[in-house]
């Protein structure tokens, strides 16, 4: 059974804080907009609503299924190491959401980043957001688990 409160939850509180993170207003934002030529793009052209549907829808649908992975792997830890060694759900996420950033996502980020020749400063960056990210999205779904 799916816990859709906390999957619902996971991915808004995820893409919100992307959002934050990649928006240009602030210094770690114009920092990305500078290094990724976004800077450059987002004067010269604006987005069709094609494109913005493409973008932000796409990213919500990637938001659902980090959230359903995660939320069905903090499930499975907190019955597996929960029941052993007296781990809280809210534990067991943060712990499941720093692994799947480990195992999974930081490595496909860096991997797609480094071939597509992606400054370092970049990649770094893409990986604290991402980590970021699946932290706050961990910390919602634990709550709400």
């Amino acid at each position: 059974m799916f816990n859709w409160l906390g999957i619902f939850a996971g991915t808004l509180a995820w893409v919100m804080v992307e959002s934050l993170l990649y928006n240009p207003m602030h210094v770690w934002g114009r920092f990305w907009a500078k290094e990724s030529g976004m800077a450059e793009k987002m004067e010269k052209q604006k987005m069709s609503a094609a494109d913005m549907l493409f973008t932000f829808g796409g990213t919500i649908l990637v938001g659902v299924f980090m959230a359903i992975g995660l939320s069905h792997a903090v499930k499975t830890a907190s019955a597996g190491i929960g029941s052993t060694f007296g781990v809280s759900p809210l534990v067991a996420a943060l712990m499941m959401a720093f692994l799947n950033w480990l195992a999974f996502y930081g490595v496909g980020q860096f991997v797609l980043a480094a071939y597509s020749g992606q400054s370092k400063k970049l990649i770094g960056l893409h990986l604290v957001n991402g980590l970021i990210g699946l932290l706050v999205m961990g910390l919602v779904i634990g709550l709400l688990g």
